[in-house]
């Protein structure tokens, strides 16, 4: 048979040629991540009007080869970054657990849709059950044994596409534990302003995105104080919990296991504690931290965390499970209950209908088998290995970092990822040895912050070596030009439990060479801005994006 203009479908075709393009895809899978697709790089930078240009094409009339359509894909995959590639530093969503990715092809032959039990999806329904009763294990929360299932009240959890809707669901629960007519008379029935508390400067995007998608508004946000160490400050919570301002009523407190900037961990214990004398919901947003709970030696840093209502995990953030895979799960099962579609069917243990308790979705696919491959293939054991490994790679390249002596940390990192500034020490004599007036202050963090951003981005370009790149503030003065302003800072986020030794040596390399280029230029700024006359002097950094700067 010709290769051009095969059948479209798998059943249309000779089973040998379904086989010989599978597999050719799967090769194709591993040239990608072993480097072979990407020149050995992270990735081929282009931006994205290059990009724009290397795809744009008109409406496909006629079809093609099989082989055309693996030339396409591969060259989709000769310019994507890898987050599998050790040298990729921005986040720690690796994606490359064999057991996981396995998983993920045999889900999409599966095609089960998660939305009910009867033909739809029934053993798929019955494992992503058995995978919350898990989770829920795993936090710490009462579990019934999927063995005595009772009913989808009783299940507690569910699958989301990641931790924006993990909260954003989290959040409705919340709404609707505190307020049980919201169901049927809304929000402007309600007699006071329902309000988030949570500490500014480590929360998510998600939950202003939250406030203003289900109708509490950007005003329904109250704002803690962070720490120096970017974790909320339970005293700050105490005093807002203890006096609300009039009119309004706090329902939710938001602590933190792992922000998605420093990973700083809250005084879980502590927010719990103050939520329960308040009578008020408490939630955790563990979709960084949570891959610590499964390692008996790490988890103690998320103490409380069991005393939550409601916490959220993403496997695909620290967990080697590729997108999208991310989880709710609540104290009290029947807090999920209370969104069945179908109210007089949750308690039913004949229903296994997931569909009837996922706000938001209705037809949804089999990704939770990936997250139960793993578990499976791996344990928690063998995933908690894998966590301390991390750990200690992490160390390490910290370490790195520092012995280079051309970046200043801000603030602790409890795990995985830390912020940090160039900031290198020719740089930092010539600021200890000047007399620095506060009204230059501005005009020295604009030229950390430029000199910050272009190092990134050189290396970024170069696609040799990855760190992310966002607004933070220096809330420890680590740098001494005050706490309330925010630098362009880089994060790295160490996402493999190892790192070969000669990449390690290569990144040191990669980041040794391009501070030696800047680190000139950036003493020539410093030394001008300094004998300017112009106080407001400085060099103004480009604008901040990606996920963690948005």
């Amino acid at each position: 048979m010709s290769d051009t203009h095969l059948p479209a479908l798998l059943g249309d075709r000779p089973a040998e040629d379904s086989w010989r393009l599978l597999h050719r895809a799967v090769d194709l899978g591993l040239d990608f991540t072993s480097g072979a697709l990407r020149d050995g790089l992270v990735l081929r930078h282009a931006t994205v009007s290059e990009l724009i240009d290397r795809f744009a094409g008109p409406l496909p009339q006629d079809g093609g080869s099989d082989g055309q359509l693996l030339e396409d894909l591969a060259e989709i995959a000769r310019w994507s970054i890898s987050q599998a590639d050790p040298r990729y530093l921005a986040f720690p969503d690796t994606g490359d657990s064999i057991a996981a990715l396995a998983a993920d092809i045999v889900a999409s032959f599966l095609n089960q849709n998660l939305i009910a039990f009867d033909r739809s999806a029934p053993a798929a329904s019955v494992i992503e059950a058995q995978l919350i009763t898990w989770l829920r294990e795993i936090v710490g929360y009462p579990v019934t044994p999927l063995a005595d299932y009772r009913g989808l009240a009783s299940l507690g959890g569910m699958w989301t596409s990641g931790g924006n809707m993990s909260n954003h669901i989290a959040i409705a629960a919340a709404l609707a534990h505190t307020y049980p007519e919201i169901r049927t008379t809304g929000l402007r029935a309600l007699p006071e302003q329902p309000l988030i508390l949570l500490a500014g400067g480590v929360e998510h995007f998600s939950y202003l995105a939250a406030a203003q998608a289900l109708g509490l508004g950007s005003d329904g946000l109250l704002w803690a104080d962070a720490t120096a160490d970017f974790t909320s400050d339970p005293d700050s919570v105490a005093r807002l919990l203890a006096s609300p301002p009039p009119g309004k009523r706090i329902f939710m407190v938001v602590g933190v296991a792992g922000n998605c900037r420093t990973t700083g961990i809250d005084d879980l214990q502590a927010l719990a504690e103050l939520s329960g004398q308040h009578n008020v919901w408490f939630h955790v947003d563990a979709c960084h931290g949570g891959s610590l709970l499964f390692s008996e030696k790490l988890k103690v840093q998320l103490a409380g965390i069991e005393h939550a209502d409601s916490v959220a995990l993403d496997p695909h953030k620290g967990l080697f499970v590729s997108y999208p895979s991310s989880y709710v799960l609540f104290r009290d099962p029947a807090a999920l209950g209370r969104f069945a579609r179908y109210p007089d069917r949750a308690d039913a243990p004949d229903c296994l209908d997931l569909g009837l308790i996922t706000p938001f979705y209705g037809s949804r696919g089999f990704e939770s088998l990936k997250l139960w491959a793993l578990m499976k293939h791996q344990g928690t054991s063998g995933i908690g290995r894998l966590v301390e490994d991390r750990q200690a790679t992490f160390q390490a390249m910290v370490d790195l970092l520092e012995r280079t002596g051309c970046f200043r940390m801000l603030g602790t990192s409890d795990f995985y990822r830390c912020a940090f500034v160039f900031f290198p020490t020719p740089v930092a004599e010539v600021l200890d040895q000047a007399t620095l007036p506060a009204a230059r202050h501005a005009a020295v963090r604009d030229l950390i912050s430029c000199y910050t951003a272009a190092f990134a981005d050189r290396l970024y370009r170069a696609g040799t070596v990855v760190f992310d790149l966002f607004a933070l503030q220096d809330l420890a003065d680590r740098i001494g030009l005050g706490i309330g302003a925010k630098y362009q800072v880089m994060g790295m986020c160490v996402g493999h439990p190892h790192i070969p030794d000669h990449v390690e040596h290569g990144i040191e390399q990669d980041i040794t060479e391009a501070a030696r280029d800047l680190t000139g230029r950036m003493l020539d700024d410093l030394q001008a801005l300094l004998a300017s006359a112009d106080p407001a002097a400085g060099t103004s950094g480009p604008d901040v994006t990606g996920p963690a700067g948005w």
